[in-house]
């Protein structure tokens, strides 16, 4: 008999969820995490989950259904994730986002963030609330064990089946394992190899929003059992002095040779693809003295405010007119008098400047952006001196959906294409899940709750004896 029936290795959303339906299944659980404390980079999430055809949305008159979601998924990636396990995230995020709330997650709006047709954001009180939720369920189950501190360096295979875990001279032996280490943001060999660019100088220090200790585990261990690894998505995010991800939607936005090129309110998922297309991958920020001295922090501030996410009133509040002045005091934000000295502080090719500024204004007094479709509120003039630019890099990394490659099931798929009997995979450790793009408001947390849970039942399901 082993150890444990089921060891779950990392305790974020994915290895809460799994845990939660093993021992539900009523098997032995042990879950084992490198920190001091469970919940790893989830903790840091906003907390919010992608979801289609859920109550909270026809409580708010939103007509969805995960067949749309699913079609709007697979090609915003343009077919290049794996149908089966977009199905299965667009299908089942619905019933996990219910279930998360029969548990004690509270959902308390659903918001149009990303770049859906339909309201899908179902905001949390976040990420490190819904941790707190999952782990005092968890705590109520008398078969579960907890290892803090304690990371796993191998994976114990036996008669070509994974059947338990490695911690320097110590083995536990278990009916399956599930990998759920979370991402490599933190581990910059890792990122050389697996998201070669990223850690281009020329762009500035990376940023990551996670703790220090993803470190893509997963790959070390995925390497020791001959399983896939799929390089797929690494969203990044613009990033500047006050922050990074969504930024006032009135900026105009111009790259290196001084030229707007997209809508400035766009999600940054859509500011990513953006940013890419750029020489340089470069953006600078340009305002006047008008829209400084508007950056208030009242919830009462004029609509072209209310841009941090779209149709909320959720505010940018690290956009005030006393943190412009601190920046450019530090010389983090460029100041000048014309157009034509802030492009030379810049290095932007002055006329360039001056013609799209003017361009831009144009499109303000007529009240519509024909070039890019932003939205008429959020148009703001750039007339009035002093004039402010700020560059913009796109070092913010925000996931690393790269890792092991799983089927719909969750079950780690071989280099020869077949799963690995008792090995299981969920969460940001695993590739081909999110695809290329950066769909939807939530999608990691959907991931991540939605395949944690699948791995959960069926790992507890082939260690009592049933088919991989």
């Amino acid at each position: 008999m082993p150890d444990f029936d089921v060891v779950i290795i990392g305790s974020g959303f994915a290895g809460h969820c799994a845990a939660l339906e093993a021992a539900a299944a009523g098997v032995r659980v042990l879950m084992v995490e490198s920190e001091g404390a469970v919940g790893g980079s989830s903790k840091l999430s906003t907390g919010m989950m992608m979801a289609a055809g859920t109550r909270f949305q026809k409580e708010r008159g939103i007509d969805d259904e995960p067949d749309r979601l699913f079609r709007h998924y697979v090609t915003a990636n343009q077919w290049l994730v794996q149908p089966s396990l977009a199905r299965r995230l667009c299908y089942d995020a619905p019933e996990t986002l219910e279930w998360l709330s029969d548990l004690g997650v509270e959902v308390i709006d659903v918001i149009k963030s990303g770049e859906e047709d339909r309201a899908r954001g179902h905001v949390t009180h976040g990420g490190a609330a819904i941790i707190e939720t999952l782990s005092g369920q968890l705590n109520q189950f008398g078969n579960v064990d907890i290892a803090l501190g304690t990371r796993v360096d191998r994976l114990v295979q036996k008669d070509g089946a994974v059947a338990g875990i490695g911690v320097g001279a110590d083995e536990i032996s278990a009916g399956a394992v599930i990998v759920a280490t979370g991402g490599m943001s933190a581990n910059h060999d890792m990122l050389d190899r697996w998201m070669p660019g990223v850690l281009d100088q020329a762009n500035g220090p990376l940023y990551h929003q996670s703790t220090p200790w993803a470190r893509g585990d997963a790959i070390v261990l995925a390497e020791q059992v001959g399983a896939q690894i799929l390089s797929g998505l690494g969203s990044r995010a613009p990033a500047w002095p006050f922050g990074g991800g969504y930024l006032p939607g009135y900026m105009m936005v111009v790259n290196r040779l001084g030229r707007r090129f997209y809508n400035e309110s766009e999600s940054y998922s859509a500011s990513e693809v953006a940013f890419l297309s750029q020489p340089g991958t470069l953006g600078f920020m340009v305002f006047d003295d008008a829209s400084k001295r508007a950056m208030v922090r009242p919830s009462d501030v004029e609509p072209y405010m209310r841009i941090l996410l779209p149709e909320t009133d959720y505010l940018q509040q690290a956009w005030t007119s006393a943190a412009v002045d601190d920046h450019v005091a530090l010389g983090h934000v460029f100041r000048a008098d014309t157009i034509e000295a802030l492009a030379q502080q810049m290095g932007l090719p002055e006329a360039n400047l001056a013609g799209s500024v003017k361009r831009y204004n144009q499109l303000v007094d007529a009240g519509e952006d024909s070039d890019y479709l932003k939205p008429a509120e959020v148009l703001r003039p750039i007339t009035t001196a002093p004039f402010y630019g700020v560059q913009m890099k796109l070092n913010m990394l925000a996931l690393t959906a790269i890792g092991m490659r799983t089927d719909h099931e969750a079950c780690v798929i071989h280099e020869n294409s077949l799963p690995i009997p008792g090995l299981y995979a969920a969460g940001e450790c695993v590739g081909g899940v999110l695809g290329s793009i950066y769909v939807g408001s939530g999608n990691s947390v959907a991931n991540c709750t939605v395949f944690g849970r699948v791995a959960g039942r069926n790992a507890a399901r082939f260690a009592m004896g049933g088919e991989a």
